[in-house]
Protein backbone atom coordinates (compact mmCIF):
# COMPACT_ATOMS: atom_id res chain seq x y z
CA UNK A 1 0.00 0.00 0.00
CA UNK A 2 2.93 1.97 0.60
CA UNK A 3 4.34 1.60 -3.04
CA UNK A 4 0.65 2.14 -4.15
CA UNK A 5 0.44 5.80 -2.44
CA UNK A 6 3.76 6.81 -3.23
CA UNK A 7 2.08 5.90 -7.19
CA UNK A 8 -0.61 8.25 -6.40
CA UNK A 9 1.71 11.19 -4.65
CA UNK A 10 3.71 11.18 -8.20
CA UNK A 11 0.57 11.12 -10.44
CA UNK A 12 -1.08 14.30 -8.46
CA UNK A 13 2.24 15.87 -8.84
CA UNK A 14 2.78 15.02 -12.05
CA UNK A 15 -0.11 16.63 -13.29
CA UNK A 16 -0.38 20.11 -11.05
CA UNK A 17 3.40 20.25 -12.35
CA UNK A 18 2.42 19.96 -16.19
CA UNK A 19 -0.99 22.35 -14.92
CA UNK A 20 2.03 24.92 -14.07
CA UNK A 21 4.16 24.62 -16.57
CA UNK A 22 1.51 24.94 -19.17
CA UNK A 23 0.64 28.15 -17.40
CA UNK A 24 3.94 30.01 -17.79
CA UNK A 25 3.96 28.14 -21.60
CA UNK A 26 0.61 30.61 -22.10
CA UNK A 27 1.93 33.40 -20.71
CA UNK A 28 4.99 33.34 -23.24
CA UNK A 29 2.56 32.54 -26.14
CA UNK A 30 0.55 35.87 -25.01
CA UNK A 31 3.99 37.75 -25.02
CA UNK A 32 4.08 37.45 -28.97
CA UNK A 33 0.83 39.41 -29.18
CA UNK A 34 1.71 41.50 -25.78
CA UNK A 35 5.36 41.88 -25.39
CA UNK A 36 4.92 43.00 -21.53
CA UNK A 37 4.17 39.46 -20.96
CA UNK A 38 7.09 38.03 -22.48
CA UNK A 39 9.45 40.49 -20.63
CA UNK A 40 7.77 39.95 -17.10
CA UNK A 41 8.56 35.90 -17.69
CA UNK A 42 11.65 36.19 -18.49
CA UNK A 43 11.96 38.72 -16.06
CA UNK A 44 10.67 36.17 -12.97
CA UNK A 45 12.62 33.39 -14.58
CA UNK A 46 15.36 34.33 -14.83
CA UNK A 47 14.79 35.63 -11.27
CA UNK A 48 14.06 32.50 -9.87
CA UNK A 49 17.38 30.87 -11.82
CA UNK A 50 19.44 33.41 -9.99
CA UNK A 51 18.07 32.85 -6.55
CA UNK A 52 18.69 28.65 -7.02
CA UNK A 53 22.19 29.61 -8.13
CA UNK A 54 22.95 31.87 -5.40
CA UNK A 55 21.62 29.56 -2.53
CA UNK A 56 23.81 26.51 -4.19
CA UNK A 57 26.68 28.77 -4.80
CA UNK A 58 27.46 31.64 -2.89
CA UNK A 59 27.65 31.27 1.52
CA UNK A 60 24.77 34.81 1.40
CA UNK A 61 22.23 31.28 2.27
CA UNK A 62 23.99 29.97 4.84
CA UNK A 63 24.89 33.00 6.70
CA UNK A 64 21.04 34.36 5.75
CA UNK A 65 20.03 30.41 7.64
CA UNK A 66 22.41 31.20 10.56
CA UNK A 67 20.95 34.34 11.14
CA UNK A 68 17.85 32.94 11.18
CA UNK A 69 18.64 30.17 13.96
CA UNK A 70 20.54 33.05 16.05
CA UNK A 71 17.36 35.27 15.66
CA UNK A 72 14.89 32.14 16.75
CA UNK A 73 11.78 31.16 15.64
CA UNK A 74 9.19 34.10 17.58
CA UNK A 75 11.14 36.57 16.70
CA UNK A 76 11.25 35.71 12.92
CA UNK A 77 7.40 34.98 13.09
CA UNK A 78 6.86 38.57 14.65
CA UNK A 79 9.17 39.83 12.16
CA UNK A 80 7.45 38.47 9.04
CA UNK A 81 4.08 39.56 10.60
CA UNK A 82 5.21 43.02 11.00
CA UNK A 83 6.87 43.43 7.37
CA UNK A 84 3.19 41.97 5.70
CA UNK A 85 1.53 44.86 8.04
CA UNK A 86 4.26 47.52 6.93
CA UNK A 87 4.06 47.10 3.36
CA UNK A 88 0.48 46.83 3.21
CA UNK A 89 -0.32 49.47 5.46
CA UNK A 90 2.09 52.02 3.31
CA UNK A 91 0.26 51.03 0.13
CA UNK A 92 -3.08 51.59 2.00
CA UNK A 93 -2.15 54.85 3.22
CA UNK A 94 -0.49 56.38 0.09
CA UNK A 95 -2.94 55.17 -2.80
CA UNK A 96 -6.73 54.61 -1.41
CA UNK A 97 -9.55 53.71 -3.68
CA UNK A 98 -13.28 53.95 -3.09
CA UNK A 99 -15.14 50.68 -3.49
CA UNK A 100 -16.70 49.64 -7.22
CA UNK A 101 -18.18 46.86 -8.67
CA UNK A 102 -18.81 43.48 -6.06
CA UNK A 103 -16.38 45.76 -4.06
CA UNK A 104 -19.15 47.86 -3.84
CA UNK A 105 -21.82 45.04 -3.28
CA UNK A 106 -19.25 44.05 -0.36
CA UNK A 107 -19.81 47.09 1.52
CA UNK A 108 -23.18 48.04 1.11
CA UNK A 109 -24.59 44.77 2.37
CA UNK A 110 -21.97 44.76 5.25
CA UNK A 111 -23.14 48.57 6.36
CA UNK A 112 -26.71 47.69 5.66
CA UNK A 113 -26.10 44.43 8.05
CA UNK A 114 -24.14 46.59 10.72
CA UNK A 115 -27.13 49.05 11.02
CA UNK A 116 -30.60 47.04 10.79
CA UNK A 117 -31.10 48.07 7.55
CA UNK A 118 -33.05 46.77 4.90
CA UNK A 119 -30.30 44.72 2.07
CA UNK A 120 -29.43 46.47 -0.94
CA UNK A 121 -30.24 43.93 -4.28
CA UNK A 122 -31.99 41.21 -2.26
CA UNK A 123 -32.33 39.39 -5.55
CA UNK A 124 -28.80 39.71 -6.24
CA UNK A 125 -27.62 38.70 -3.09
CA UNK A 126 -30.03 35.29 -3.05
CA UNK A 127 -28.27 34.02 -6.47
CA UNK A 128 -24.87 35.11 -4.56
CA UNK A 129 -25.45 33.92 -0.55
CA UNK A 130 -21.59 33.72 -0.07
CA UNK A 131 -21.36 38.02 -0.56
CA UNK A 132 -23.34 37.61 3.38
CA UNK A 133 -20.66 35.35 4.10
CA UNK A 134 -17.47 38.12 4.19
CA UNK A 135 -20.54 41.16 4.72
CA UNK A 136 -21.01 39.67 8.11
CA UNK A 137 -17.78 39.11 9.38
CA UNK A 138 -17.72 43.46 8.16
CA UNK A 139 -20.50 44.17 9.99
CA UNK A 140 -19.34 44.40 13.65
CA UNK A 141 -16.45 46.12 13.17
CA UNK A 142 -18.36 48.40 11.08
CA UNK A 143 -20.83 49.09 14.25
CA UNK A 144 -17.92 48.95 16.86
CA UNK A 145 -15.36 51.85 14.16
CA UNK A 146 -17.99 53.78 12.43
CA UNK A 147 -18.83 53.08 8.08
CA UNK A 148 -15.22 53.54 7.16
CA UNK A 149 -13.73 51.90 3.90
CA UNK A 150 -9.88 52.47 5.45
CA UNK A 151 -11.39 50.85 8.95
CA UNK A 152 -12.10 48.01 5.64
CA UNK A 153 -9.06 47.87 4.02
CA UNK A 154 -7.27 47.27 7.69
CA UNK A 155 -9.09 44.79 8.45
CA UNK A 156 -7.98 43.16 5.12
CA UNK A 157 -4.34 44.12 5.53
CA UNK A 158 -4.63 42.29 9.63
CA UNK A 159 -6.11 39.08 7.71
CA UNK A 160 -3.32 38.76 5.62
CA UNK A 161 -0.87 39.07 8.49
CA UNK A 162 -2.27 36.59 9.99
CA UNK A 163 -2.03 34.33 6.62
CA UNK A 164 1.60 35.56 7.16
CA UNK A 165 1.90 33.71 10.40
CA UNK A 166 -0.22 30.67 9.15
CA UNK A 167 2.50 30.58 5.73
CA UNK A 168 5.43 31.19 8.41
CA UNK A 169 4.13 27.89 10.75
CA UNK A 170 3.44 25.61 7.93
CA UNK A 171 6.60 26.20 6.13
CA UNK A 172 8.25 25.95 9.64
CA UNK A 173 6.44 22.56 10.59
CA UNK A 174 7.25 20.96 6.91
CA UNK A 175 10.56 22.64 5.52
CA UNK A 176 12.81 24.54 8.88
CA UNK A 177 13.11 28.18 9.98
CA UNK A 178 15.29 29.58 7.06
CA UNK A 179 12.52 28.16 4.48
CA UNK A 180 9.98 29.69 6.62
CA UNK A 181 11.35 32.98 6.98
CA UNK A 182 12.07 33.04 3.20
CA UNK A 183 7.91 32.49 2.62
CA UNK A 184 7.69 34.84 5.08
CA UNK A 185 9.36 37.89 2.74
CA UNK A 186 8.15 36.44 -0.38
CA UNK A 187 4.41 36.96 0.92
CA UNK A 188 5.37 40.18 2.67
CA UNK A 189 6.59 42.20 -0.50
CA UNK A 190 4.14 40.30 -2.58
CA UNK A 191 2.88 42.87 -4.83
CA UNK A 192 -0.47 41.82 -5.74
CA UNK A 193 -1.18 41.13 -2.22
CA UNK A 194 -0.46 44.72 -1.26
CA UNK A 195 -2.04 46.53 -4.66
CA UNK A 196 -5.54 45.11 -3.63
CA UNK A 197 -5.04 45.58 -0.12
CA UNK A 198 -6.74 48.99 -0.75
CA UNK A 199 -10.54 47.19 -1.77
CA UNK A 200 -12.81 45.47 0.34
CA UNK A 201 -13.29 41.94 -1.19
CA UNK A 202 -13.60 38.93 1.06
CA UNK A 203 -10.51 36.83 -0.41
CA UNK A 204 -8.29 37.73 2.56
CA UNK A 205 -10.91 36.05 4.84
CA UNK A 206 -11.07 32.54 2.86
CA UNK A 207 -7.43 32.74 1.90
CA UNK A 208 -6.77 33.08 5.70
CA UNK A 209 -9.19 30.22 7.01
CA UNK A 210 -8.05 28.00 4.01
CA UNK A 211 -4.31 28.23 5.81
CA UNK A 212 -5.67 27.77 8.82
CA UNK A 213 -7.21 24.42 7.88
CA UNK A 214 -4.06 23.16 6.02
CA UNK A 215 -2.02 24.29 9.13
CA UNK A 216 -4.44 22.26 11.17
CA UNK A 217 -4.75 19.08 9.31
CA UNK A 218 -0.99 19.25 9.71
CA UNK A 219 -1.13 19.32 13.71
CA UNK A 220 -3.55 16.44 13.73
CA UNK A 221 -1.38 14.01 11.39
CA UNK A 222 0.92 15.05 14.30
CA UNK A 223 -0.81 13.98 17.21
CA UNK A 224 -3.34 11.32 15.84
CA UNK A 225 -1.58 8.70 17.06
CA UNK A 226 -1.60 10.17 20.79
CA UNK A 227 -5.17 11.09 20.19
CA UNK A 228 -8.44 8.94 21.29
CA UNK A 229 -11.71 8.71 19.39
CA UNK A 230 -13.02 11.39 21.93
CA UNK A 231 -10.49 13.41 20.05
CA UNK A 232 -11.08 12.86 16.74
CA UNK A 233 -15.10 14.02 17.32
CA UNK A 234 -13.93 17.55 18.62
CA UNK A 235 -11.06 17.80 16.24
CA UNK A 236 -13.47 16.39 13.27
CA UNK A 237 -16.49 19.27 14.83
CA UNK A 238 -13.88 22.08 14.64
CA UNK A 239 -12.79 21.32 11.30
CA UNK A 240 -16.38 20.93 10.10
CA UNK A 241 -17.35 23.99 11.36
CA UNK A 242 -14.24 25.58 9.98
CA UNK A 243 -15.14 24.11 6.59
CA UNK A 244 -18.77 25.63 6.84
CA UNK A 245 -17.46 29.06 7.50
CA UNK A 246 -14.97 28.80 4.57
CA UNK A 247 -18.21 27.83 2.69
CA UNK A 248 -20.00 30.82 3.98
CA UNK A 249 -16.99 33.39 2.46
CA UNK A 250 -16.63 31.48 -0.44
CA UNK A 251 -18.16 27.92 -1.73
CA UNK A 252 -14.89 25.99 -2.03
CA UNK A 253 -14.86 23.90 0.92
CA UNK A 254 -15.76 20.67 -1.32
CA UNK A 255 -12.73 21.32 -2.99
CA UNK A 256 -11.12 20.74 0.53
CA UNK A 257 -13.36 17.85 1.60
CA UNK A 258 -12.23 15.94 -1.96
CA UNK A 259 -8.83 17.08 -1.45
CA UNK A 260 -9.51 15.55 2.44
CA UNK A 261 -10.93 12.00 0.86
CA UNK A 262 -8.41 11.70 -1.71
CA UNK A 263 -5.55 12.02 0.77
CA UNK A 264 -7.20 9.51 3.55
CA UNK A 265 -7.70 6.97 0.94
CA UNK A 266 -4.66 7.10 -1.03
CA UNK A 267 -1.97 9.50 0.03
CA UNK A 268 -1.28 8.85 3.69
CA UNK A 269 1.70 5.85 2.84
CA UNK A 270 2.17 3.56 5.32
CA UNK A 271 -0.09 5.01 7.93
CA UNK A 272 -2.74 3.10 5.45
CA UNK A 273 -1.87 -0.22 6.77
CA UNK A 274 -2.69 1.52 10.55
CA UNK A 275 -6.17 0.01 11.37
CA UNK A 276 -6.44 2.25 14.81
CA UNK A 277 -5.29 5.47 12.78
CA UNK A 278 -8.31 4.45 9.97
CA UNK A 279 -10.63 4.29 13.27
CA UNK A 280 -9.33 7.65 14.13
CA UNK A 281 -9.66 9.17 10.84
CA UNK A 282 -12.96 7.53 9.65
CA UNK A 283 -14.66 9.27 13.30
CA UNK A 284 -13.10 12.45 13.00
CA UNK A 285 -14.24 12.13 9.15
CA UNK A 286 -17.90 11.50 10.27
CA UNK A 287 -18.16 14.16 13.06
CA UNK A 288 -16.68 16.44 9.80
CA UNK A 289 -19.26 15.53 7.53
CA UNK A 290 -22.02 16.19 10.24
CA UNK A 291 -20.35 19.20 11.49
CA UNK A 292 -19.90 20.94 7.97
CA UNK A 293 -24.04 19.95 6.68
CA UNK A 294 -25.64 21.09 9.88
CA UNK A 295 -23.75 24.29 9.82
CA UNK A 296 -24.38 24.83 6.35
CA UNK A 297 -28.17 24.30 6.92
CA UNK A 298 -28.79 26.63 10.16
CA UNK A 299 -26.54 29.31 7.82
CA UNK A 300 -28.71 28.97 5.12
CA UNK A 301 -31.43 29.34 7.13
CA UNK A 302 -29.73 32.75 8.60
CA UNK A 303 -29.54 33.32 4.98
CA UNK A 304 -33.39 33.00 4.13
CA UNK A 305 -34.12 35.03 7.23
CA UNK A 306 -32.28 37.90 6.33
CA UNK A 307 -32.99 37.75 3.02
CA UNK A 308 -36.67 37.27 3.01
CA UNK A 309 -36.10 34.23 0.72
CA UNK A 310 -34.31 31.67 0.39
CA UNK A 311 -30.67 31.62 -1.05
CA UNK A 312 -28.96 29.63 -4.46
CA UNK A 313 -28.32 26.16 -4.39
CA UNK A 314 -25.87 24.51 -7.09
CA UNK A 315 -24.25 27.31 -8.84
CA UNK A 316 -25.21 26.14 -12.46
CA UNK A 317 -25.46 29.53 -13.81
CA UNK A 318 -21.47 29.73 -13.08
CA UNK A 319 -21.01 26.52 -14.94
CA UNK A 320 -22.98 27.97 -17.62
CA UNK A 321 -20.59 31.14 -17.67
CA UNK A 322 -17.75 28.30 -17.66
CA UNK A 323 -18.89 26.98 -21.26
CA UNK A 324 -19.69 30.54 -23.16
CA UNK A 325 -17.39 30.55 -25.84
CA UNK A 326 -17.50 34.19 -26.79
CA UNK A 327 -16.42 35.63 -23.30
CA UNK A 328 -13.85 32.07 -22.87
CA UNK A 329 -15.52 31.45 -19.53
CA UNK A 330 -15.04 34.79 -18.07
CA UNK A 331 -18.49 36.80 -16.98
CA UNK A 332 -21.11 37.27 -19.59
CA UNK A 333 -23.55 39.96 -19.03
CA UNK A 334 -25.98 38.27 -21.31
CA UNK A 335 -25.77 34.73 -19.39
CA UNK A 336 -26.62 37.35 -16.41
CA UNK A 337 -29.18 38.57 -18.02
CA UNK A 338 -31.03 35.28 -18.78
CA UNK A 339 -30.33 34.02 -15.43
CA UNK A 340 -32.25 36.79 -13.51
CA UNK A 341 -34.78 36.64 -16.86
CA UNK A 342 -36.02 33.88 -14.90
CA UNK A 343 -35.06 34.77 -10.93
CA UNK A 344 -37.91 37.62 -11.94
CA UNK A 345 -40.65 35.20 -13.18
CA UNK A 346 -43.79 34.88 -11.38
CA UNK A 347 -43.15 32.72 -8.61
CA UNK A 348 -39.64 32.66 -9.29
CA UNK A 349 -36.57 32.27 -6.86
CA UNK A 350 -33.08 32.19 -6.20
CA UNK A 351 -32.64 28.31 -6.63
CA UNK A 352 -35.05 27.92 -9.16
CA UNK A 353 -33.27 30.29 -11.40
CA UNK A 354 -30.47 28.44 -11.14
CA UNK A 355 -32.45 24.56 -11.99
CA UNK A 356 -33.79 26.94 -14.85
CA UNK A 357 -30.26 27.08 -16.19
CA UNK A 358 -29.37 23.49 -16.35
CA UNK A 359 -31.13 23.02 -19.82
CA UNK A 360 -28.62 25.79 -20.97
CA UNK A 361 -25.80 24.00 -19.97
CA UNK A 362 -26.54 20.69 -21.42
CA UNK A 363 -27.04 23.18 -24.81
CA UNK A 364 -24.13 24.66 -24.58
CA UNK A 365 -22.15 21.59 -24.15
CA UNK A 366 -23.64 20.39 -27.14
CA UNK A 367 -23.21 23.20 -29.31
CA UNK A 368 -20.97 23.27 -32.09
CA UNK A 369 -19.11 26.12 -31.21
CA UNK A 370 -17.41 24.82 -28.60
CA UNK A 371 -13.82 24.22 -28.76
CA UNK A 372 -12.73 22.67 -25.40
CA UNK A 373 -8.96 23.02 -26.23
CA UNK A 374 -9.17 26.88 -27.12
CA UNK A 375 -11.33 27.72 -23.88
CA UNK A 376 -9.22 25.79 -21.49
CA UNK A 377 -6.22 27.13 -23.07
CA UNK A 378 -8.01 30.44 -22.40
CA UNK A 379 -9.59 29.69 -18.89
CA UNK A 380 -5.98 28.70 -17.43
CA UNK A 381 -4.00 31.92 -18.70
CA UNK A 382 -6.92 34.27 -17.33
CA UNK A 383 -6.97 31.73 -14.24
CA UNK A 384 -2.79 31.22 -13.64
CA UNK A 385 -1.52 32.94 -16.46
CA UNK A 386 -1.12 36.47 -15.11
CA UNK A 387 -1.29 38.23 -11.85
CA UNK A 388 -2.06 41.60 -12.84
CA UNK A 389 -5.14 42.21 -11.29
CA UNK A 390 -3.44 44.46 -8.54
CA UNK A 391 -2.84 46.96 -11.05
CA UNK A 392 -5.21 46.48 -13.14
CA UNK A 393 -7.90 47.15 -10.41
CA UNK A 394 -6.68 51.14 -10.60
CA UNK A 395 -7.56 51.50 -14.21
CA UNK A 396 -10.37 53.85 -13.17
CA UNK A 397 -8.64 56.10 -10.82
CA UNK A 398 -4.99 56.18 -11.82
CA UNK A 399 -3.48 57.22 -14.49
CA UNK A 400 -2.37 54.76 -17.88
CA UNK A 401 1.43 54.70 -17.34
CA UNK A 402 1.04 54.16 -12.90
CA UNK A 403 -1.65 50.98 -13.97
CA UNK A 404 0.55 48.95 -16.48
CA UNK A 405 3.75 49.69 -14.47
CA UNK A 406 2.10 48.00 -11.38
CA UNK A 407 0.87 45.48 -13.98
CA UNK A 408 4.36 44.13 -14.95
CA UNK A 409 5.35 44.63 -11.39
CA UNK A 410 3.01 42.56 -10.37
CA UNK A 411 3.49 39.87 -13.35
CA UNK A 412 7.06 39.70 -13.07
CA UNK A 413 7.11 39.05 -9.35
CA UNK A 414 4.01 36.41 -10.02
CA UNK A 415 6.44 34.05 -12.47
CA UNK A 416 9.30 34.41 -10.31
CA UNK A 417 7.05 32.81 -7.57
CA UNK A 418 5.23 30.06 -9.72
CA UNK A 419 9.08 29.50 -11.36
CA UNK A 420 10.02 28.19 -7.75
CA UNK A 421 7.15 26.81 -6.92
CA UNK A 422 7.59 24.19 -9.72
CA UNK A 423 11.32 23.65 -8.65
CA UNK A 424 9.83 23.28 -5.13
CA UNK A 425 7.51 20.42 -6.47
CA UNK A 426 10.29 18.29 -8.15
CA UNK A 427 11.92 18.70 -4.41
CA UNK A 428 8.31 17.41 -3.05
CA UNK A 429 8.90 14.36 -4.96
CA UNK A 430 12.04 13.22 -2.63
CA UNK A 431 11.23 15.16 0.33
CA UNK A 432 9.74 13.76 3.43
CA UNK A 433 7.36 16.49 4.53
CA UNK A 434 4.12 15.15 6.56
CA UNK A 435 2.01 13.61 3.68
CA UNK A 436 -0.88 15.83 5.29
CA UNK A 437 1.20 18.61 3.53
CA UNK A 438 0.15 17.03 0.19
CA UNK A 439 -3.41 18.78 0.98
CA UNK A 440 -1.69 21.72 -0.01
CA UNK A 441 -1.07 20.76 -3.99
CA UNK A 442 -4.32 18.52 -4.05
CA UNK A 443 -6.30 21.84 -3.13
CA UNK A 444 -4.11 23.86 -5.58
CA UNK A 445 -4.78 21.17 -8.73
CA UNK A 446 -8.87 21.06 -7.55
CA UNK A 447 -9.10 24.54 -7.54
CA UNK A 448 -8.09 25.15 -10.69
CA UNK A 449 -9.65 22.00 -12.32
CA UNK A 450 -12.49 23.59 -10.90
CA UNK A 451 -12.28 26.77 -13.24
CA UNK A 452 -11.92 24.84 -15.69
CA UNK A 453 -15.22 24.17 -15.67
CA UNK A 454 -16.87 27.19 -13.98
CA UNK A 455 -16.89 30.86 -14.51
CA UNK A 456 -13.28 31.85 -14.07
CA UNK A 457 -11.67 35.36 -13.35
CA UNK A 458 -7.75 36.50 -12.40
CA UNK A 459 -8.89 37.07 -8.97
CA UNK A 460 -10.36 33.92 -7.95
CA UNK A 461 -6.71 32.27 -8.01
CA UNK A 462 -5.77 34.69 -4.68
CA UNK A 463 -6.07 31.78 -2.44
CA UNK A 464 -3.02 29.84 -4.46
CA UNK A 465 -1.23 32.66 -3.86
CA UNK A 466 0.12 31.41 -0.26
CA UNK A 467 0.60 27.88 -1.53
CA UNK A 468 2.81 28.85 -4.50
CA UNK A 469 4.69 30.45 -1.95
CA UNK A 470 5.06 27.59 0.34
CA UNK A 471 5.80 25.35 -2.43
CA UNK A 472 8.33 27.93 -3.42
CA UNK A 473 9.90 28.19 0.01
CA UNK A 474 11.29 24.45 -0.08
CA UNK A 475 13.59 25.35 -2.26
CA UNK A 476 15.32 27.41 0.58
CA UNK A 477 15.89 23.67 2.15
CA UNK A 478 19.74 23.17 2.30
CA UNK A 479 20.43 19.45 1.15
CA UNK A 480 23.50 18.35 3.00
CA UNK A 481 25.52 18.06 -0.50
CA UNK A 482 24.84 21.41 -1.54
CA UNK A 483 28.42 23.20 -1.46
CA UNK A 484 29.06 26.74 0.09
CA UNK A 485 31.12 27.91 -2.45
CA UNK A 486 31.53 31.82 -2.58
CA UNK A 487 30.58 33.52 -5.46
Amino acid sequence: MERMSGFFRQIMLTILLLVLALALALAGVRGLESPSYLAALAVGILAALAFLLLKRRSRLYRRFETFCTRLGKNKCGAAVVLLCFVTGLVWILLIRVEPFSDYQTYWDCAVSLAYGQEIFSTEYVAVYPHILGYSSFLAPFIRLFGESVLMGALLGLLLSCLSALLIFAICLAVAGLAPAVLAGLLWGFYPGRIMLGSLIFSEPLYTCLVLLFLWLMLLLQKRQGRAGLLSAVAWGLGLGLLLAVINAVRPISAILIIALLLWLLLLRGRELKDGKLWRFWLVCLTALLLCFQLSGKLWDRHLEQVLGEAPAGLPVYNLYVGFNMDTLGQWSSEDMDLLFEYRRQAGGSAPMAQKSMLPHVLERLQSDELDLPRLFAAKLFTFLGNDELGGYTYRFTRSEGFVKICMVICNCYYYLILTLALAGLTRLWKGDQPSAFLLLPLYTLGLTLAHMLIEVSSRYHYSLIPMFIILAALCGQIKPEDKGESL
